[in-house]
């Protein structure tokens, strides 16, 4: 399998477009404005608003428009040294050596205040343990106290962002806990003898009270890199603490993550990358900046796209694939349909058999065949739009139980390598299968529907007879007035064919009556009566 990373940087609307193709199908699309402030995996220094008991959370102003959510489990066993730390930094104000800033915020786990939460933990885990004997969140946090959070999930809906106490930073191959002194492996290396190397390895290198998680792309690493990446991961942890004691203003952002093009990089670069295409020539640095810190073998994979003709979207067939797979409706299977919907509490999906199941003798048969196919678009479409919280999924009705498992099964294998937290509901007698899938951020929506492409949504258009005669006309006051005689024309790709069609086509003739250079160039985002015309360089010509 082959991947290619496109990116789409918008130098007017300063929004960036992810795409990655796995074999030439879109898998993964995400967008992200230069000025988002708000991105999982950002620490920010936050300020406690309310307490509510009644939700066992906090609301913490971090700067955002709603405040952010913190429940009671996402605090942690070291959340009231941690707690005590910052109003400590807070109250000195003055700057710490990065020596003295990292001892300050060592929590030892075998210390009397962690082994009391340990236990209190412990104890409130107990099956049997009446309701009134939990923990409450009041005994610990308190309405006006300033706490590290981080973002665990970015806002969505008219919901703030979710937040944890529990600070990580991600690496390519590892993930570093500044309030832990465990080592985990992830449970994907599958050889025992790799993980307890790994876990050897990292024991090895690690300060005391820190702890790691190793990542898959780890294994089978050494330790030179592993301990060059922790380095880089701590000298990040270190300037968080910097920033704190520089006697910022809460709420103020501490530590930002990665943009979007370095974060998809650093989780799913592997073996099978082929390309990395970006169209404008600072992120084009950037990226290759960053591939030469984590993977200095892959930097010649990086291409800028230079045309100016061709959106580097449509000349990888991204826009068509977006407006395709991201409407209500999506066709599989060769006439198959899933109908996508998403009220207020869950996403529902509906499988139809349409016509893609011409080849079934039975009901049986046809409703086994176009279900495993729904198998793979759902889990392309969960991944692609990034799909979180309850997903409902109404397969066609299956009479045999061994059939229902035989979609089960099919739906796991596919979904084994998503890696996004879920769980999987085995189907129903009714036909229904549940997924829970973790939500990190919004769910990217795209409008597929457009004007129409005459009228703009008015009702009333001009002759489109009259519409080559305009476009003669105008070509010819440009080559009269001397502006240009190289020319190029983008129009709609219906315009387009017209001239372009035919050994001796009606761009030809246009070309050799008015004595000019013509190249005529479909745009997949003109609408049918929209036109413009540009020098070979791409510069736009106005009248």
């Amino acid at each position: 399998m082959t991947s290619n990373l496109v990116i789409d940087l918008n130098k007017q609307t300063r929004e960036t477009r992810i795409a990655l193709l796995e074999d030439g199908n879109l898998v993964e699309f995400r967008s992200q404005r230069q000025n988002a402030s708000f991105s999982v995996g950002d620490i920010y220094l936050g300020v406690v608003r309310k307490v509510m008991l009644n939700h066992n959370a906090a609301f913490v102003d971090i700067g955002f428009k709603k405040e952010g959510f913190l429940h009671l489990k996402d605090l942690g066993l070291h959340y009231a040294f941690m707690a005590s730390r910052v109003k400590q930094s807070l109250r000195e104000g003055r700057t710490l050596s990065v020596e003295e800033a990292r001892a300050r915020f060592t929590f030892r786990t075998d210390s009397p205040e962690a082994k009391e939460a340990l236990a209190s933990k412990r104890e409130a885990q107990r099956v049997n343990i009446a309701p009134e004997q939990l923990p409450k969140i009041t005994d610990l946090v308190k309405s006006g106290q300033t706490i590290l959070v981080q973002i665990a999930r970015e806002p969505y809906s008219n919901k703030g962002p979710s937040l944890t106490t529990e600070i990580s930073l991600a690496g390519r191959n590892m993930v570093l806990l500044p309030f832990s002194d465990r080592v985990l492996v992830s449970s994907k290396i599958s050889s025992k003898e790799e993980m307890a190397r790994l876990k050897r390895l990292m024991r090895s290198i690690l300060p005391a009270s820190f702890g790691v998680i190793v990542r898959t792309a780890a294994e089978g690493m050494q330790v030179a890199p592993l301990d060059a990446e922790l380095n880089e991961l701590l000298a990040r942890w270190d300037e968080c603490l910097q920033v704190l004691h520089q006697n910022p203003k809460p709420p103020c952002l501490l530590h930002s993550e990665l943009k979007s093009s370095s974060a998809l990089l650093r989780d799913n670069l592997n073996g099978s990358y082929t390309g990395i295409h970006v169209n404008d020539r600072q992120l084009f640095q950037e990226i290759k900046s960053y591939l030469n810190t984590i993977a200095p073998q892959k930097q010649e994979i990086v291409k800028f796209y230079s045309s100016t003709r061709v959106p580097i979207f449509d000349a990888f067939q991204v826009s068509k694939q977006l407006k395709k797979l991201l409407g209500q409706m999506v066709v599989f299977h060769g006439g198959s349909y899933l109908i996508i919907q998403h009220p207020e509490a869950f996403h529902v999906i509906d499988v139809n058999s349409g016509s893609g199941a011409k080849s079934a003798r039975t009901p049986e048969e046809t409703a086994l065949e176009v279900n495993l196919a729904a198998c793979d678009e759902i889990a392309r479409q969960l991944r692609l739009r990034d799909m979180g919280g309850i997903i409902v999924i109404d397969f066609i009705d299956m009479a045999t139980a061994a059939n229902r498992k035989m979609v089960y099964d099919r739906m796991r294998e596919l979904m084994a390598n998503d890696k996004v937290t879920h769980r999987i509901l085995e189907i129903t007698d009714f036909g229904l299968m549940q997924i829970t899938r973790q939500r990190h951020r919004p769910e990217e929506r795209i409008d597929t529907t457009e004007k129409c492409p005459c009228c703009q949504g008015s009702g009333r258009v001009a002759s489109t007879i009259a519409l080559e005669d305009e476009i003669e006309r105008k070509l010819q006051i440009i080559t009269e007035k001397g502006l240009l005689d190289r020319i190029e024309l983008r129009a709609h790709p219906f315009v387009a064919a017209y001239y372009n069609k035919g050994i001796l086509c009606r761009r030809r003739k246009v070309a050799k009556a008015l004595h000019c250079k013509l190249r005529v160039e479909p745009d997949e985002s003109y609408n049918l009566l929209d036109y413009k015309f540009f020098d070979f360089e791409g510069n736009e010509v106005s009248l």
